[in-house]
């Protein structure tokens, strides 16, 4: 059973828009919790791969994308901090500089809020497949059964 395991240098390194000084250590391990509720760390709670034997990360992959957005997120509400832009620009001014972002367009209010970051739209659609097959009921039976 392989568990993935927080390497705050490893996160650093890869998502350095999401790493904030301001983050102690209690801090950063209540976030990365946050991230394995959503996605899991070890074979018994998560349906993703994990095996760095046979280089299969997207576990690790996935917790550090969901670390990225709660963190990003968490620096937004602590600081009011507006750490960027997700979305498409629709207009942009530059006297006293406006800019208009449209985001991805969520159906529902997950998505809302994982679209609220790169890293957050990122993490959402790469984990679109867990969300379940749509089912469209019909009293019309389809011609192929």
């Amino acid at each position: 059973m392989a568990k993935v395991e927080f390497d705050p240098q490893h996160f650093k390194t890869y998502f350095p828009h999401a790493w904030s000084s301001k983050f102690t250590a209690p801090v950063l391990l209540m976030l990365w919790d946050t991230a394995v509720q959503f996605v899991g760390d070890d074979d018994s709670n998560s349906p993703y791969p994990y095996d760095p034997e046979r280089c299969e990360f997207k576990r690790r992959n996935l917790l550090y994308l969901a670390l990225a957005h709660i963190a990003q997120m968490y620096l937004r509400d602590v600081d009011n901090l507006n750490s960027g832009l997700a979305g498409r620009i629709t207009s942009a001014s530059e006297g006293s500089v406006n800019v208009s972002v449209e985001t991805y367009k969520a159906d529902s209010l997950q998505a809302q809020w994982w679209s609220q970051t790169f890293d957050g739209q990122r993490f959402w659609m790469l984990t679109q497949w867990t969300r379940g097959p749509r089912v469209y009921i019909s009293k019309d039976p389809h011609p192929h059964g």
